[in-house]
Parts: C-alpha cells; structure tokens; sequence
C-alpha cells in the first residue's frame, strides 16, 4: 500500500470507530488536535507527511 492508501484506510477506521460513537483523545480527555502519517527513508528520515483528517466529536 502507499502512504496515501494508508492514510486513506486510518481515516476511514477512525470514521467508523466515531460512527460507533468511540472517539480518539490525548490521553488527558481532550480532543487530538492534529495527526500524520508519515514516510521514513531507510536511515530513518521523515520525508514525507499526509494529515489524517479527524471526525469531531460532538461532545467537544
């Protein structure tokens, strides 16, 4: 798969899971703010990002 294809598959696992009413947060109760995917080099070097688009939860 690639990173878009990927990226594409844990938005829509996302979707689903808050569809069901489950939602993602920080780990304190708050809403993520933000996540990415992103592409490491074989030296370990990010090189490439991809914003994963996050459902709001109605509660926040």
């Amino acid at each position: 798969m690639t990173l878009e294809e990927h990226t594409g598959a844990i938005e829509a696992a996302i979707k689903a899971a808050a569809d069901d009413g489950f939602h993602l947060d920080d780990g304190n109760g708050n809403p993520p703010c933000r996540m990415e995917l992103n592409e490491v080099t074989p030296d370990g070097d990010p090189v490439t990002w991809l914003e994963i688009s996050l459902p709001t939860n109605p509660l926040w």
